[in-house]
């Protein structure tokens, strides 16, 4: 059900930031799937949990040491989950005073009695918007050419 699907977000969000503020990486790791993949805000395809688990230390070690996961919204999809949300990144150390943050997407499906992630796949909230969409969006017209 939606109410379940909601539920299940909720707690893979807060499973997902309360390993990371830990600085527990292979906690973060250990939330996917066997052939998950991790598809970071920079780009990167990760599907290994080693590779998942580097990356996510080199991450906190850099000083984004606090995030912070919303859920916006969470559906039921037969045996699996679909949700997507906003998450933050706050700096410590010589990113102090520094946040990054943006939207992501993720998919859950059953691993026995747990949920784990399938697929997650985050972006960086951009500066300026480059695309025009912002202002196709704002106004109801089609960017000029």
């Amino acid at each position: 059900s939606e109410q379940d699907a909601r539920k299940a977000a909720d707690m893979m969000a807060n499973k997902f930031q309360t390993a990371y503020n830990a600085g527990d990486a292979a906690g973060i790791a250990a939330l996917f799937a066997d052939g998950g993949v991790y598809m970071t805000p920079v780009g990167t395809a990760m599907t290994d949990r080693k590779s998942m688990e580097t990356a996510v230390a080199g991450r906190i070690k850099a000083g984004w040491t606090n995030e912070t996961v919303k859920v916006t919204s969470a559906h039921a999809a037969g045996d699996s989950v679909w949700f997507y949300g906003e998450y933050e990144i706050m700096g410590t150390g010589q990113n102090s005073e520094k946040q990054i943050g943006g939207r992501y997407a993720e998919v859950l499906t059953r691993v026995g009695a747990e949920w784990r992630i399938s697929m997650l796949m985050g972006n960086l909230k951009p500066q300026q918007d480059i695309t025009g969409m912002t202002t196709t969006l704002a106004t109801g017209t089609a960017p000029p050419k």
